[in-house]
């Protein structure tokens, strides 16, 4: 088994670096097109957006959380489901609670091919303004912004977020 230890306040490089594997095969997968990570998404804010949240536990307990702009949410759910998505609808967050299954699902499978068991909760979803995904002080986090080039205004933001020692974040697996 790979430990995965959280140190200060910054992300374990195994960690990131199986989420951003992720996103790119995952993601490409779907749309067509790998995405583009660029380096200035820690420091950008959101905006208005749909977020899906998916909490970890077993040998690390962390959380991710995909978070889809109101400018690009409609472009990627059409690309995603091939019909149209209107922002405000129920369905949005339909579309959100899956992409965030289906990546956190694949992140699952390489943690586990890497030795590290983890089990994933159900996504919750949350829609605003000035969406900012905000954490307790002092937890490891890092947030990443990707363009998918196939994809009018394609922009997703993915943050990720570890727990201290006997902490929980988010939902326990399987609610």
């Amino acid at each position: 088994m790979t430990a995965i230890e959280f140190k200060g306040e910054h992300m374990p490089e195994q960690l990131t670096n199986c989420c951003k594997d992720s996103v790119v095969g995952i993601f490409n997968s779907i749309f067509g097109a790998e995405p583009v990570l660029h380096e200035n998404g820690e420091n950008e804010k959101v905006g208005d957006g749909v977020v899906g949240i998916i909490s970890f536990m077993g040998d690390v307990t962390w959380l991710l959380m995909l978070v889809l702009p109101r400018a690009s949410a409609q472009s990627i759910a059409y690309k995603f489901t091939n019909f149209e998505v209107p922002y405000d609808s129920p369905d949005m967050g339909d579309v959100v609670g899956e992409l965030s299954n289906v990546l956190a699902g694949d992140i699952v499978a390489r943690l586990s091919s890497q030795g590290v068991k983890v089990a994933m909760s159900l996504p919750t979803i949350m829609r605003g303004h000035d969406v900012e995904p905000l954490l307790p002080r002092g937890l490891p986090s890092t947030k990443m912004r990707y363009s998918i080039p196939a994809i009018p205004d394609g922009t997703i933001y993915l943050k990720i977020a570890g727990a201290k020692p006997g902490q929980t974040v988010g939902r326990r697996p399987g609610t």
